[in-house]
């Protein structure tokens, strides 16, 4: 019976730790940038972060509007924290990913940032706005890796 119980928790924590890693609707290279994002989130790895953001990165209706305000947003919720909390960052995808153009593609999703102590949700956070946030993300010639460069609430 507690054997019962104990493999019944397994199963429960793998399936939300696999959805966490493997958000539905989200294949190829586009949930290779989605785990890198979750990575570094996860981890608060600023470095890595910045490389995962466009340069030309830019919003007209979301709170930070420029690459700079979002770093500097991350940063701040990072230093927040204590050494002991890590953030685990869950996304939702509202809209499945739609094609733009050869190297864009858009879609819309609600991501939580989850405060974590032993695997126990202390708390959580949405990104600076209750709404869904549309995204485009733009493959990269060169290396064939996807960048963030826009987010708007919607």
């Amino acid at each position: 019976m507690l054997f019962d119980v104990f493999q019944a928790g397994i199963s429960l924590f793998r399936e939300v730790h696999e959805t966490r890693w493997n958000p539905y609707g989200l294949e190829g290279d586009i949930l290779l940038f989605f785990r890198d994002f979750k990575k570094s989130v996860d981890s608060k790895d600023v470095q890595r972060l910045q490389s995962l953001i466009s340069d030309n990165y830019y919003s007209n209706s979301y709170v930070h509007q420029n690459k700079q305000q979002l770093i500097s947003w991350f940063q701040g919720v990072f230093q927040k924290m204590p050494s002991f909390l890590y953030p685990s960052l869950e996304i939702e995808i509202c809209k499945a990913p739609e094609v733009r153009s050869e190297d864009t593609v858009y879609l819309v999703i609600r991501p939580t940032l989850n405060i974590h102590i032993l695997g126990i949700n202390l708390a959580s956070q949405l990104f600076g706005t209750n709404n869904r946030i549309a995204m485009l993300i733009e493959k990269n010639t060169n290396s064939g890796l996807f960048f963030l460069i826009n987010m708007e609430e919607v």
